[in-house]
């Protein structure tokens, strides 16, 4: 609240309070900005909204390396931004619907 003239001035805005917490490197909203910020990480994405891949695949689609592509399709995992499924020798990879959601506001941000 805000003093104006001897008259108490409050907010009555219903925002969330954020806490220091919220902002720090392990928050969800960190991990979350963190996997759009990376142009690599926004190829891969990208890519599996079209349809599933695998890591052959996203090689030939982003010219990423093999090893650069694994390192972020585990981070993408842990997050629940994408899913796999062995299929024969191949593992697919797929967008969750939080990785769904994600690109679909990334784009909207572009």
């Amino acid at each position: 609240m805000r003093s104006y003239r001897n008259k108490t001035i409050g907010c009555s805005c219903k925002v969330p309070e954020l806490n220091q917490r919220d902002f720090s490197p392990t928050s969800e909203y960190f991990k979350k900005l963190k996997a759009i910020s990376v142009p690599a990480k926004l190829a891969i994405l990208f890519t599996l909204q079209k349809m599933p891949h695998c890591v052959c695949d996203l090689e030939k689609h982003t010219g990423l390396s093999q090893t650069l592509i694994s390192h972020h399709l585990i981070d993408f995992s842990k997050q629940k931004l994408v899913a796999s499924e062995r299929k024969g020798t191949f593992i697919e990879y797929h967008l969750t619907d939080k990785g769904r959601k994600l690109v679909t506001s990334a784009k909207q941000l572009l």
